[in-house]
């Protein structure tokens, strides 16, 4: 990529990277388009090769920087390795939302590009592949289990969750596409939360999820323990 991309000023990096990252996210990198890449990220086409050289060079970058900005998020959780099994997701589920709050479509576009990348990319950094997952998954073998709960109980819970991560965040962003932005809309069309909505209505993207997942945590917490 051209190093000149880190001169722009931030606010217009960050609209560049989650334009792109929401078009491979959404469609694969098969189906990503660079017109809605530049569309979603108010640049000309142009520019996006100019920085990225291409589609693959612009797939990459993605990879390589979400790759990093999650570990970096991850550092927290990281200090507290070994930890009680609940607390250690509510710790990676303080890193999502930290993540989600700046790349809405971060996490999801790194799961879709670890199933695909080494059909893409052979020459990807052997370290950077499937890092932050690898990472997630060594943290949560590593917590400390209640004595309730088997080896066999934990993957089938981390199945679970991860499931419910990622279906939660889709439903998020496709429900309420105001919200990648910081901002909501009610069921009626209006700024604010409507009457029957939940208690997560209104919030930014990244706080909804973390209200809505550590309800989920906390329902399985009391079930098992």
């Amino acid at each position: 990529m051209n190093e000149r991309f880190f001169d722009l000023k931030k606010d217009r990096q960050d609209r560049i990277i989650n334009g792109a990252m929401r078009i491979f996210a959404e469609n694969g990198y098969r189906h990503a388009s660079t017109d809605e890449m530049v569309s979603a990220a108010g640049i000309s086409k142009g520019l996006l090769f100019h920085y990225f050289k291409s589609k693959k060079g612009t797939f990459r970058f993605l990879y390589e920087y979400g790759t990093r900005y999650s570990m970096v998020e991850l550092r927290e959780a990281e200090r507290h390795a070994g930890c009680d099994f609940f607390e250690m997701y509510r710790l990676l589920t303080k890193a999502d939302s930290a993540v989600l709050r700046k790349y809405p479509y971060l996490l999801l576009f790194l799961k879709r590009a670890d199933r695909e990348l080494t059909k893409i990319d052979a020459d990807i950094q052997e370290d950077l592949l499937c890092r932050a997952a690898k990472k997630r998954q060594d943290l949560l073998r590593g917590a400390s289990r209640s004595p309730f709960i088997s080896a066999e109980d934990t993957e089938q819970i981390m199945q679970l969750l991860e499931y419910t991560r990622e279906g939660l965040i889709r439903e998020l962003l496709e429900t309420a596409p105001g919200r990648a932005s910081g901002k909501a809309k009610d069921s009626h069309g209006s700024d604010g939360p409507s009457e029957e909505a939940g208690p997560e209505a209104g919030l930014p993207l990244h706080m909804a999820y973390s209200v809505r997942f550590s309800g989920a945590l906390r329902t399985l917490h009391r079930l098992n323990l």
